[in-house]
């Protein structure tokens, strides 16, 4: 809320991103869809800084390719220790499909000063889970490959994964993950890192 001269661009518009363009931090909206409450929608319709545009605008080549420090804020079900996201499947399910989560990564990484941000929380299933895992899980679905991903975030930190080595990499996400998982990570990792030598 602190910014100024953002400029959201996505499929979607929520009531966060019309609370940063109604604060002023944002100076307009390109989605494709609005997801609320009936007032939230009202707030849309009167909104003269949303604008509405097919996919192919709002994922395409053609509506990001020329966004300047395009920042690709996407998230994911886990983020392996290679730096791999899955977005689609948890608890060996199928439970979204990627979306635009490559199209957005491909524009960031194409854009002058873009950067690629993988969000999520550290845990699921109440806790009793990480989702920075050593190995994506079952069915191992790879959404975003470890070269696309410039940045994890967790509620535990940053991960800035651009230009470090397989270990530094490693590092990085056990030290976003939750902490009573970070143990268990590093010793998987020892054993991963063994096999590859």
């Amino acid at each position: 809320a602190d910014r100024r001269g953002l400029k959201l661009h996505g499929g979607t518009v929520s009531a966060a991103g019309l609370a940063l363009l109604e604060n002023g931090a944002a100076e307009s909206i390109v989605a494709g869809v609005a997801l609320g409450d009936t007032s939230f929608y009202a707030r849309v319709a009167a909104a003269e800084r949303v604008a509405f545009r097919p996919a192919p605008i709002t994922h395409g080549p053609a509506g990001l390719g020329g966004i300047e420090r395009f920042i690709a804020l996407n998230s994911a079900m886990e983020v392996d220790l290679f730096g791999q996201a899955n977005a689609e499947a948890a608890s060996g399910r199928i439970l979204a499909g990627f979306g635009g989560l490559n199209d957005f990564l491909r524009a960031a990484r194409a854009s002058p000063g873009g950067r690629t941000v993988v969000m999520l929380p550290a845990t699921g299933a109440k806790g009793t889970v990480s989702r920075i895992v050593a190995r994506l899980g079952d069915p191992g679905l790879v959404s975003a490959q470890r070269g696309d991903i410039d940045t994890v975030v967790t509620e535990h930190g940053i991960a800035d994964l651009r230009g470090r080595d397989l270990d530094s990499r490693a590092a990085a996400l056990i030290a976003i993950a939750a902490p009573q998982f970070r143990d268990e990570l590093a010793a998987r990792w020892a054993e991963i890192r063994a096999r590859l030598a």
